[in-house]
């Protein structure tokens, strides 16, 4: 079960792995179910790291839920959106 609490040593690993690499961008695309990870500096990408797609959940007090994000145009950029579903 992944718990939010985890997700900042994720990105933070991340990060630093495509500051290693000299990157001033980091791209996520999905693929084959997984979420492959690119490091983009001076026009080179290297790929750095390939996630699960899973669905992610927390606990708050007793209460668990399961997050669901989307991506969605709004007036030509993007924006997410989280949905909390109670399990």
């Amino acid at each position: 079960m992944g718990m939010i609490r985890n997700q900042g040593s994720v990105l933070q690993g991340i990060a630093l792995e495509a500051v290693r690499h000299g990157a001033d961008t980091i791209e996520v695309k999905y693929k084959d179910g997984y979420e492959q990870v690119f490091a983009i500096g001076d026009g080179v990408g290297y790929g750095i790291a390939r996630l699960d797609r899973k669905k992610r959940r927390v606990i708050i007090g007793e209460v668990e839920c399961e997050l669901r994000a989307r991506v969605y145009d709004s007036f030509g950029d993007d924006a997410f959106q989280v949905k909390l579903r109670r399990i």
